[in-house]
């Protein structure tokens, strides 16, 4: 209706001009001159409408604004020949007299993917032409239509050289896919869309722009406002009114960033709504107390998970053995021990972000020396649980020395150890807090991470320091040195695990050493039980022995280096590509939808997603029942790219789970995924 009377405003504009005996209006035609341009490459077709418009004029977007009509392109096509939607380029804005449009001056480029019919010859030369529609406006409006076309050459070659240059300007025009998740959510003041830190990058005091896909969502000629929060922006745009007006649950458009320079960056950004309490750390403005109250809940639910139990077991029994006094000094200690670890990995990550560097949390675990570290560490553990040789508890089964100190040192590492090997488990619960962190100042960076070591240390704690915790605890007896023993195989199986995750790093000739080194752990750990009690030269011969073969798995460990290129993709229920940026991008610009799994063999959630959701027969046939295209990023390994790719979506881990529409817009899906969520997501498409 509102572009219908733009049209007869214009006539009428034109009408009376006439009728007043002034100059006549310029003719349409000589205003915008309309030119059809063709690329061919690899059989992929595409179209170039480029609209060279006078001085002093523009055309309109999309969604031109307060008033005007988007330009529109009518095909003539041969038999079995298809053509896509129209390419917009990144728009200008134009406010005059309390209107605002959107559109372009100078001239323009409207990109149109066409399909031809299989089995088309390629020497073909089908001839296509097209009508084109246009209102071109300065201080009256002409509307304007011309008819355009050319003989298409269909063929499987090269890119003709004299297009390429035309194509390739016409391409760097185009927004870009959004590589980070935006939100928006409604307050008093308007529509308040939240761009992350991660999408400002190096944009030196960046501002931002917005241009919506609905003409009913914000008033266009209020000026936005721009916030820099959090190390991003909030722009607040005020709400459309009249009888139309109405809050979208997605705010589709096109976003610009432009820094200090002046150079513009264009994101085709799809926000989903969000309640003010509730925006995550992609989002930018969870309140500093909010995150530190999700790192603490987070480190509650730690405990309950299998990468802790077994060393959060080995605690329990302590307790149960120690009397009160000693309990309370072992659950200080250990909390302890869980807090500066925490607080030690926080700031080495602090540190590295400060440095430049791309890494995200679990980043110890892409160390192949401390995955064999870790391996060694849980086979003696368990050797020691299976009373090959008693080291004592106070370590945890690890070092007799340090037990000898009345357990409390013992039971500070067991802090450190139950946080080294808690954080493949932390990301489906601390996505929002861990990446809020490593775009956040260091000294909140650094509160947010020890509130994770204090939520993992609370149960432990508690049951340590409160009166009458002791009565739920079990007596002392025979039971113990069982429950011991079976404990061993839940070391012997963390210690399994650590080895096939090393053999993703190293491959199976690399993780060969680590093995031989495994067997040397064993064999120190045998002779030190056999000869502890036995005579001083004996005891001096077996401790010598022992010494040897822990020097031999430490160097061993130490010769350990990640094998080159990229980590095999597993052979499972769904055909990955290798996931890269460059490639995603390519497969947006072609409108393909795409599923991202990225993922780390140390990352037991993403582990069992695949084994339980994603590998299914029904989730593989959604997938191909849609033409999906399946990407996996494999971050076992380090690897820059995904790093800061997850960073751009406000993440600090895996696994990160996106799905892309065919239009460039991802939804983000849950970490812990369901068969029925997938497959209904994958319908929506």
């Amino acid at each position: 209706m509102k572009r219908g009377l733009v049209v007869l405003a214009a006539l009428a504009l034109v009408m009376l001009g006439c009728r007043a005996g002034s100059a006549a209006p310029p003719l349409a035609s000589d205003l915008v001159r309309p030119s059809l341009h063709a690329e061919s490459a690899g059989g992929t077709l595409w179209t170039d409408l480029h609209l060279a418009i006078a001085p002093g004029w523009h055309i309109y977007w999309k969604n031109p604004g307060d008033s005007g009509l988007p330009t529109e392109i009518d095909w003539t096509l041969p038999p079995g020949f298809s053509a896509g939607a129209i390419q917009w380029p990144v728009p200008e804005r134009f406010s005059q007299g309390g209107v605002a449009n959107y559109g372009y001056t100078g001239g323009t480029d409207l990109l149109v993917k066409l399909t031809a019919p299989a089995g088309l010859a390629a020497d073909a030369k089908p001839p296509i032409a097209a009508t084109v529609k246009y209102l071109v406006c300065s201080e009256i409006c002409i509307p304007g239509e011309a008819r355009v076309s050319l003989d298409l050459a269909a063929g499987n070659g090269a890119p003709d050289p004299a297009e390429a240059a035309r194509f390739a300007e016409a391409r760097a025009k185009l927004p870009l896919a959004a590589p980070f998740a935006a939100q928006f959510l409604v307050d008093t003041e308007g529509l308040r869309l939240i761009v992350p830190a991660a999408a400002i990058g190096n944009i030196g005091n960046a501002k931002g722009e917005f241009f919506p896909d609905a003409d009913n969502a914000i008033d266009h000629s209020a000026d936005e406002k721009v916030e820099h929060r959090d190390g991003g922006l909030q722009l607040v745009l005020k709400k459309a009114t009249g009888p139309t007006a109405a809050v979208p649950a997605t705010l589709s458009g096109v976003l610009v960033l432009r820094g200090a320079d002046g150079v513009a960056h264009g994101y085709l950004v799809s926000a989903t709504r969000v309640a003010a309490a509730s925006v995550t750390a992609a989002g930018g403005p969870l309140g500093s107390w909010q995150a530190v109250l999700f790192a603490f809940i987070g480190g509650l639910i730690l405990n309950l998970m299998p990468c802790v139990f077994p060393i959060l077991s080995l605690k329990v029994l302590s307790f149960a053995a120690a009397d009160a006094e000693k309990r309370h000094h072992h659950g200080i200690a250990y909390a302890a021990g869980v807090v500066l670890s925490f607080a030690a990995l926080g700031g080495a990550l602090i540190a590295l972000r400060e440095g430049g560097a791309a890494i995200g949390w679990g980043f110890q675990l892409q160390s192949p020396l401390v995955v064999a570290l870790l391996a060694y560490l849980m086979l003696a553990m368990g050797l020691s649980l299976s009373g090959v040789a008693e080291f004592g508890a106070g370590f945890a089964g690890v070092g007799g020395g340090l037990a000898e100190r009345r357990g409390l040192v013992g039971a500070f590492f067991t802090g450190v150890l139950a946080t080294v090997v808690a954080t493949p488990c932390t990301a489906p619960f601390m996505g929002a807090a861990l990446g809020f962190a490593l775009v956040a100042p260091a000294g909140l960076a650094l509160a947010i991470f020890v509130a994770l070591g204090a939520g993992m240390a609370a149960p432990m704690l508690a049951a340590s320091l409160v009166h009458g915790a002791a009565r739920l605890l079990p007596r002392p007896g025979p039971w113990m040195a069982t429950l011991k023993q079976v404990l061993a195989f839940a070391l012997y199986g963390t210690a399994a695990w650590l080895v096939w995750v090393l053999i993703q790093e190293v491959g199976p000739d690399g993780s060969l050493m680590a093995l031989f080194g495994l067997v040397a752990v064993g064999f120190a750990v045998w002779v030190y039980g056999r000869t502890r009690f036995a005579t001083a030269g004996t005891r001096y011969l077996g401790g010598g022995l022992a010494g040897l073969g822990l020097a031999g798995a430490l160097g061993l460990a130490a010769m350990l280096t990640p094998s080159a290129g990229k980590t095999p993709l597993a052979s499972d229920g769904l055909p990955y590509e290798a996931f890269t940026p460059a490639r995603l991008a390519a497969l947006n610009a072609d409108h393909k939808p795409v599923f991202v799994n990225l993922t780390a063999a140390w990352c037991l959630t993403c582990i069992v997603n695949e084994r339980v959701t994603l590998d299914r027969d029904a989730v593989r046939d959604a997938l191909a029942a849609h033409h999906v295209v399946a990407l996996k990023g494999d971050w076992t390994r380090q690897d820059p790219e995904i790093a800061q790719f997850l960073q751009s979506f406000g993440r600090s881990g895996v696994p990160l789970y996106l799905l892309y529409d065919g239009s460039g817009t991802a939804t983000v899906l849950p970490q812990i995924l369901t068969e029925a969520g997938i497959i209904d997501a994958v319908g929506k498409l």
